[in-house]
């Protein structure tokens, strides 16, 4: 569904007032069987909370994660800190793809990550209790195999859960992250309840269902997500907050292809 916003007015889906798992970056996106990729997570929490996040890697094909057998470093865990958290981490893709990758790219590997407010999601616990190469107990490999069916039984507010896929293929030009530029004349800061411009420039291998979104923690963009291609310069839309005397922007690109670049940046209001 197409939403028309008249002038002024913003997107609903654009304001971020609650925890959530805003972007992921996997560097590189195509990865060999067995080798480590980086993984970059940005985390929204604007109300501060204390809790944890956690990722796991999961190739199912079929007959739940290949990664629950331990052996590759597939787990992480970390503190939930700061309203704008970026969490780095280094994870295995498991060379017990080897054999099917030989066929050709497989993008079947899902990458997630969670994040909650303290005691409320028992899963981070237990990924927490372990050693990223260890086997995952028999409770935790149903689990992290589908977290979509116990996702319904946590709290609606100060939950999020994300997956990003990756790529494995034994290609000698892997596929590459996109890149996302601010131009010069990015603004320093917003001009309260007005409505500001984000300009950049994009570029990569994209697909044609490649966007670029807009996220922030007070106000709004006017749309939720724009259509881009190659080369393209694009200015974003938004309104500053009312009442903040800063916000947090989040822009990013997804190339519809696996790769996604992030822009960040906290603004004052004025």
């Amino acid at each position: 569904m197409l939403v028309m916003v008249g002038c002024g007015e913003t997107s609903p889906e654009t304001l971020i007032d609650e925890l959530r798992v805003i972007a992921s970056v996997a560097e590189p996106p195509e990865v060999q069987p067995g080798a480590t990729f980086d993984f970059t997570s940005y985390v929204a929490n604007p109300d501060d909370r204390v809790g944890a996040m956690a990722t796991w890697v999961c190739t199912n094909l079929g007959e739940g994660c290949i990664e629950a057998a331990g052996g590759t470093v597939s787990l992480a865990s970390a503190a939930l800190e700061g309203e704008a958290q970026v969490w780095t981490r280094t994870l295995d893709l498991a060379s017990a793809l080897a054999p099917v990758v030989a066929e050709g790219p497989v993008t079947a590997t899902q990458v997630w990550t969670m994040a909650c407010r303290q005691d409320t999601c028992p899963v981070l616990d237990a990924i927490a209790s372990l050693s990223p190469t260890d086997p995952w107990p028999e409770e935790l490999r149903n689990d992290l195999a589908n977290p979509t069916t116990w996702m319904a039984d946590l709290p609606m507010a100060d939950v999020s859960l994300a997956y990003q896929l990756l790529t494995a293929s034994f290609s000698d030009e892997p596929h590459q992250n996109p890149t996302l530029t601010p131009a010069a004349d990015m603004p320093t800061s917003l001009a309260r309840d007005q409505t500001f411009s984000l300009p950049f420039t994009v570029d990569g291998d994209f697909a044609e269902q490649a966007q670029v979104y807009g996220s922030i923690t007070g106000g709004g963009f006017k749309m939720p997500s724009t259509y881009v291609e190659a080369g393209d310069t694009i200015t974003l839309e938004g309104t500053a907050p009312k009442d903040a005397e800063e916000a947090r922007i989040w822009v990013t690109l997804v190339d519809g292809q696996g790769g996604v670049a992030v822009w960040t940046e906290s603004l004052p209001v004025e």
